[in-house]
């Protein structure tokens, strides 16, 4: 209880529209999706990820924040992750859900095969990566799995959409740029 109060509390002190820009890495680990298919943070070397997590599966909240990030990139929510230059992946923090829910959670999850929403039972991954818990988070990781932006917020807000659009834009031109070599005196 004491825990939930705080976290409450700590989350009304930062205005959701301020993005923090962190240094946290998406280290090695492996995740199960909501079809109960492993999926590992290595899959993702080399490209920029569009991660959206929250506490709960969120369904309804990981939709709109995914569809209303990839409309400001201008591209067409519904035209398919292939149409993408950036994978839309969702997190669930459930943070020590009792194992005999864990069926159930999955059940609740988005059914949409195209962004796999990757479930943290323990919340270690969550908490490694600076995902609040009362809210939505938005967050763009580099090609190195590096976490480029982080931002937060319920409802879907049309500003900081274009925020998270501008930074996946950046992020996928600098990728797509050819390494410089560097040429000893």
């Amino acid at each position: 209880m004491r825990l939930t109060l705080f976290a409450l509390i700590g989350s009304l002190c930062v205005h959701p529209l301020i993005p923090r820009v962190t240094g946290a890495q998406s280290t090695d680990w492996t995740l199960d999706d909501q079809f109960g298919r492993p999926h590992n943070a290595s899959e993702w070397k080399g490209r920029t990820v569009l991660l959206i997590a929250g506490a709960s599966p969120a369904a309804a909240t990981f939709a709109a924040w995914g569809d209303a990030i990839v409309a400001a990139y201008g591209r067409n929510p519904a035209a398919g992750a292939d149409s993408l230059p950036f994978l839309v992946v969702g997190l669930a923090d459930i943070g020590n859900a009792p194992r005999v829910l864990h069926p159930l959670i999955r059940l609740r999850l988005p059914r949409n095969r195209a962004r796999p929403v990757l479930v943290d039972f323990r919340g270690t991954v969550s908490r490694s990566l600076g995902v609040e818990r009362l809210t939505s988070n938005q967050m763009v990781l580099g090609p190195d799995g590096q976490v480029l932006l982080h931002t937060r917020g319920v409802p879907v807000d049309t500003a900081q959409a274009r925020l998270i659009a501008d930074a996946l834009r950046r992020s996928v031109e600098l990728a797509a740029r050819p390494a410089v070599k560097r040429l000893a005196p």
